[in-house]
């Protein structure tokens, strides 16, 4: 049997089944991981956004701009798609996702625990009340910001973002290092409950988040790993399959059709 037939295997007899994944899993839709070649980290060495960019003030316009235009081409993938669909079938309670890019969201996910915020999601900076945006008007709002390079500034994108009822600032509501992570507590009883772990795309060195596998495995779940390469997770996982995870989650859900 095969690593993808076992674990379409797995996921059949799942009924409190969870996904926790990370950058991987969206490297399909065109958005690069921090560590990997290339990615945001390789290049400047520091952790998060915002650190990036206070230790690069000079390269803030450079790094944005190719962030954000990354952001706007993305699409679910079809991993992304399959996720939703073990939901859908009832594989699946809920996703865990380290990720800022709403695409589990996009795809049709339902229960959607993201740890580290949501880009498409604006928080006030005086009063904390959240509001969602789509992903067409985000960029409409920013994009004039990044016609006027000379002129670019990050409080020029800060005032580009839409003012909260109370009249307060907004940022997008994602997390930076430093920052309490989000929904951790429903993504705690998610991994002490679910049956099966989906490990998708993620090094598994980012913590509180990476603590979750141990903690379903420590209840009784059995873990499987969708990665292309090892992970820090992976000495953890029943079963481990090396494959990008827009290839894998589409050959196992032809398995369980």
């Amino acid at each position: 049997m095969s690593s993808i037939e076992q674990a379409a295997k797995i996921i059949s007899s799942a009924r409190k089944g969870v996904a926790f994944t990370g950058a991987g899993i969206s490297a399909a839709s065109g958005i690069s991981t921090y560590r990997d070649s290339g990615g945001l980290w390789d290049r400047y060495g520091s952790q998060g956004m915002l650190n990036v960019l206070a230790k690069h003030p000079d390269k803030a316009y450079e790094i944005l701009k190719d962030f954000f235009s990354s952001l706007e081409k993305a699409r679910s993938n079809p991993a992304h798609l399959a996720l939703a669909q073990l939901e859908e079938m009832g594989h699946l309670m809920a996703v865990i996702t380290q990720n800022v890019d709403n695409l589990h969201r996009e795809a049709g996910s339902k229960s959607v625990y993201e740890l580290h915020g949501n880009l498409f999601r604006f928080r006030c900076m005086t009063c904390e009340k959240k509001q969602g945006v789509q992903r067409k008007f985000f960029f409409e709002m920013i994009r004039p910001v990044f016609n006027k390079s000379d002129a670019f500034s990050l409080e020029a994108l800060l005032l580009a973002f839409p003012r909260c009822e109370c009249g307060g600032l907004t940022r997008p509501d994602f997390v930076s290092f430093g920052e309490s992570v989000q929904d951790l507590l429903e993504a705690k009883v998610a991994a002490q409950t679910c049956d099966v772990m989906l490990i998708v795309g993620t090094s598994g060195v980012v913590y509180p988040a990476a603590a979750l596998p141990g903690i379903a495995k420590s209840a009784g779940a059995r873990l499987v790993e969708i990665n292309w390469k090892e992970s820090e997770l992976t000495s953890l996982c029943d079963l481990s399959i090396r494959a990008q995870a827009a290839e894998a989650l589409p050959r196992i859900m032809a398995c369980l059709a």
